[in-house]
């Protein structure tokens, strides 16, 4: 019997799934996972988008955000990619589920590379300090890519809101509704999302201090107009 190219790769790559049901559950698992840390990531950057307009005097609270936003964001990378991953090799699960709509297809990787520039760009800021003389070139980059990331997120927002909502909503919910399927590893799902909010959290009360010189700088010329 000969062994297909799929069978091989699976060894290596995707070992076989221990779920119990049926062979559905490893994609669905994974795109409650993607719908769970989708869902805590909008909220997030829905309140980074808050402090922009204040960003004088809600400075620290901006970076704090954006600081919790990245764990969650690589977990978010991590699972898509799974995907990703797991269709192009041929794992029929994936398969059979078939790939986005052409354009979404499209976006995706836009947003991985434009996210990732946007939260270095600001990260090198923090860590630079406004003194540096590289701190004027990191905030142009971050400043434009936040245009460009903003396009490509609103139309990520409206694709896969609604979905995202009643695929993770249920997921929160001990007692699913008799209609719904409960699709095991639900604690594992809600353990690894919860685990990258307190691993951010942790993240920007320690990095807490770096704003400091930018906070006097914004204090500064607050009190010069």
């Amino acid at each position: 019997m000969s062994v297909s190219n799929w069978e091989i790769a699976r060894k290596f790559i995707a070992p076989e799934d221990r779920p119990r049901g049926s062979s559905k559950g490893k994609t669905h698992a994974n795109t409650k996972l993607t719908a769970l840390t989708g869902l805590l990531i909008f909220f997030l950057l829905a309140a980074e988008g808050v402090t922009i307009p204040f960003i004088g005097k809600l400075l620290t609270v901006h970076v704090f955000i954006g600081w919790v936003l990245l764990p969650p964001i690589l977990l978010k990378i991590v699972s898509t990619s799974y995907r990703f991953v797991m269709y192009y090799i041929g794992d029929p699960r994936y398969t059979k589920a078939g790939p986005p709509k052409p354009l979404l297809r499209i976006l995706g990787p836009l947003i991985v590379v434009t996210t990732a520039v946007l939260m270095w760009s600001g990260i090198e800021m923090v860590l630079i300090g406004p003194q540096s003389p590289d701190a004027s070139f990191w905030g142009t980059i971050h400043r434009a890519v936040f245009i460009v990331w903003f396009g490509f997120m609103a139309i990520h927002v409206l694709a896969y809101f609604l979905k995202a909502g009643s695929l993770a909503l249920p997921e929160l919910n001990r007692r699913p509704g008799a209609h719904s399927v409960r699709i095991p590893g639900r604690t594992v799902r809600i353990a690894l999302v919860g685990g990258a909010l307190v691993i951010g959290i942790i993240l920007g009360i320690t990095q807490w201090h770096l704003t400091a010189p930018w906070v006097a700088l914004f204090s500064h010329h607050l009190k010069i107009r």
